[in-house]
């Protein structure tokens, strides 16, 4: 009913707003559903659109007028910026603000959503949308299925391995004459050396040993210690894939153990001492300046960190290291791989023409090649002298963004729209419908490297999957992430707001584990948690050992 192979040629209005629409003045395709009428208007809101909030205002507003005018809809793009954007979009959740498509960071943010009601369930509405059946697969729509409905569409992906690793200078361990560390207690010795042992060799005293931003970006130091924080390192319930079994990081005795680590690296000052208020741009620059030896980060970072610290120093490298072991030593850290999707896009209750809205989103995120590309790229060129966004050459990709700098002689990468961040079949060079990539930037030695280049990427981090894919990595199920009860997601943001508190007081006010305990127990015993493990670990034919009640004893 939706996805109609016929192409209507539309010739596109001569662009006066800025030099970046010049080059898409040629005939376009585009893809007409036929039976489900258009939305007036369609509102989204995404995370980095041509960059964070305030980057590149003219691209942001020159590809919203392109694709107005090109589909007939008026489209609006709300972007907030990234180190506030959960809580800016639940404020405006809140105060009926937020409206059409909205992306959030996980599927139990959805549910919690779904459970007050301000989103739609997308099944019915989606149910003779061709490209809904004959193109996403049945994984991603799986993925954000609650209560029998799917409430949400992944963002997208092209199906490799998406999972966090540490990444560390490689030259750095040479400089101060040490391996790549596999456990936790030459994890210190290492990034103890990287501290006060000069590894840049400036003489100065001027690096960490690591960085992160709160507890986001050391998920390995607790996993190691067997006190798991959840998928997205929120201090909440967890599943151990170790025990099969729902618990309490943070009444374990472990726990204390890895907080008690995490003070030692604090007060010998290894790690950036902002991590609790830091944004997240300033401590991934950390480590590209050359200033921090190592972060816990999404493996492709292993690449781009090397890019830039290349440009400071040329002969240095990083190496990725996938789990660090102490208390165990197998199913320390989770990967996903092409049953992924990435984060979903939910739709608000609150949006005019629902049914018309969703199904032309669905049809112009994947239903083409044309809006895909679009969509993820950018602007279509005239041809591959463009600039900016693509050229589309029957199955060629040109990818136009990547433009010589004649001052430095590098390629350097331009802003996308990155409403969609893929398809398994629409991927460049290894995706089943065939298509490739190609560049045009300038710079004919590097465009002809590229793809070489690309793949060697690829294959390196799967080689770090790989090395470590030996029983220390574990797939984490949909399912396995967070309780699902609404006796959980009402109070999640408390109870998150308890357990960060308790490792930053025990971290970084040198509060004692045991008395952390007791004023995170002050909060939570208000929530009935063992209520929520209990229905939790039954679901599992498991009882837990957990008993909230016995340790809130033994402190009053």
């Amino acid at each position: 009913m939706i996805f109609d192979c016929k192409r209507k040629e539309t010739a596109t209005e001569t662009a006066t707003e800025t030099a970046t629409e010049t080059a898409t003045e040629t005939e376009t395709q585009t893809e007409e559903p036929k039976e489900v009428e258009k939305p007036k208007r369609m509102d989204m809101t995404v995370l980095y659109f041509y960059g964070d909030a305030t980057d590149n205002a003219t691209q942001k507003f020159a590809f919203k007028n392109y694709v107005s005018r090109t589909y007939g809809i008026d489209f609006y793009f709300n972007t907030p910026a990234r180190d506030t954007y959960i809580e800016t979009i639940n404020l405006q959740a809140v105060s009926g603000d937020l409206t059409g498509l909205v992306y959030l960071f996980t599927g139990y943010e959805m549910i919690a959503w779904a459970q007050e009601g301000i989103i739609l369930s997308l099944d019915e509405y989606l149910k003779d949308n061709e490209t809904w059946i004959n193109i996403i697969s049945e994984e991603w729509k799986e993925l954000y299925t609650w209560d029998g409905h799917v409430w949400g569409i992944p963002k997208g992906d092209d199906g490799a391995p998406s999972y966090f690793i540490r990444t560390m200078r490689g030259d750095w361990l040479e400089a101060v004459g040490m391996s790549k560390p596999e456990t936790i207690d030459t994890f210190y010795e290492v990034v103890k050396a990287f501290t006060y042992n000069d590894p840049d060799k400036n003489g100065q005293n001027d690096t960490w040993g690591f960085c992160s931003r709160n507890v986001w970006l050391m998920q390995d130091m607790f996993q190691a210690h067997d006190a798991r924080l959840n998928h997205v390192a929120d201090v909440l319930p967890i599943w151990n894939p170790n025990k099969d079994i729902w618990e309490d990081s943070v009444i374990k005795p472990e726990m204390a153990e890895a907080v008690t680590f995490l003070r030692k690296c604090y007060s010998e000052g290894l790690v950036h001492p902002e991590l609790f208020s830091m944004s997240s741009t300033n401590v991934r620059n950390l480590v590209s300046n050359g200033q921090a030896g190592s972060c816990f980060y999404w493996d492709t970072w292993l690449i781009a960190w090397e890019g830039a610290v290349k440009k400071i120093t040329p002969n240095a490298y990083m190496v990725g290291i996938g789990a660090i072991s102490k208390t165990i030593t197998t199913k320390l850290n989770q990967w996903g791989g092409n049953a992924g999707g990435g984060a979903p896009y939910v739709l608000m209750a609150n949006t005019e023409q629902p049914k018309e809205f969703i199904n032309w989103f669905v049809t112009l995120m994947w239903g083409s090649p044309e809006t895909f590309f679009t969509f993820r790229y950018g602007i279509p060129q005239a041809d591959k002298n463009g600039k900016e966004g693509y050229f589309l050459d029957g199955k060629t990709v040109y990818l136009l963004y990547y433009q010589l700098n004649t001052e430095t002689d590098t390629v350097q990468t331009g802003a996308t729209p990155q409403v969609t961040a893929g398809h398994p079949s629409y991927a460049l060079d290894v995706g089943p419908f065939g298509f490739v990539s190609a560049y045009n930037s300038g710079k004919p030695s590097w465009d002809g490297d590229q793809v070489n280049i690309n793949a060697a990427n690829l294959r390196r981090r799967y080689d770090v999957l790989n090395e470590y894919n030996d029983g220390r990595l574990y797939i984490l199920p949909e399912s396995m992430k967070e309780p699902d009860m609404e006796a959980f997601t009402s109070v999640k943001g408390e109870w998150g707001t308890a357990g960060l508190k308790y490792v930053s007081d025990c971290m970084v006010e040198g509060i004692a584990p045991r008395e952390a305990l007791k004023s995170y127990l002050t909060v939570v015993m208000a929530f009935n948690p063992q209520a929520v493990l209990d229905a939790m670990n039954q679901r599992l034919g498991k009882t837990t050992e957990q008993n909230y009640a016995t340790v809130w004893s033994s402190m009053n």
